[in-house]
């Protein structure tokens, strides 16, 4: 089974909170055997859920969370100061 690695950043923002951020994410991604394909997330080495499908605030742990494109939380912080 071949099996592809990338590597994908994206920011987040939660809608309880207001509180932002940024991550990098290694992807290994293969085809499950039935045609599917299969992907698992890595952050900081260890297995986690997919942030698209299951985000979550590391603040508040709160649900309501919108995803965005790299850059655009530390692009934010720097309009503030």
């Amino acid at each position: 089974m071949h099996t592809d690695h990338v590597r994908r950043a994206y920011s987040f923002v939660c809608l309880d909170c207001g509180h932002g951020w940024e991550a990098t994410y290694d992807i290994d991604v293969s085809e499950d055997g039935r045609g599917g394909v299969l992907a698992t997330y890595h952050l900081g080495g260890r297995l986690v859920r997919s942030p698209l499908q299951h985000p979550r605030c590391p603040d508040c742990e709160g649900r309501k969370v919108r995803i965005m494109r790299p850059g655009r939380v530390a692009g934010a912080h720097l309009h503030e100061r």
